[in-house]
């Protein structure tokens, strides 16, 4: 069937853990990066100091939008993952009744 495809629990839990680690990686960077960038940019002064902070200010609510994007993304893999894992062990059951039944 067209638009559908297979993972694993495991598969899931692997891209949970991977966009936790990516996302964490960005924040730090991001936190780095301005560390590094308001060394640089505590002598401006004028239009371009505030230019800069304008666009700091940009850069920074534009960061903690990709961590909330990635945070949700992560909370539906997992919900997904349970969902899977609770359907399996239902199935599992079920099939175990069944067999039981004819056994």
């Amino acid at each position: 069937m067209a638009g559908q495809f297979r993972v694993t629990e495991d598969e899931l839990r692997a891209l949970s853990s991977k966009i936790s680690e990516v996302n964490s990686s960005v924040q730090g960077e991001v936190k780095r990066l301005d560390g590094v960038i308001s060394q640089i940019a505590g002598g401006w002064q004028g239009q371009a100091a505030s230019a800069y902070h304008r666009l700091q200010q940009q850069w920074n609510e534009d960061a903690r939008k990709m961590n909330n994007i990635l945070t949700d993304i992560k909370e539906a893999v997992d919900s997904t993952r349970q969902n899977y894992s609770a359907t399996e062990e239902q199935q599992n059951s079920e099939v175990s009744k069944i067999m039981s039944d004819f056994g």
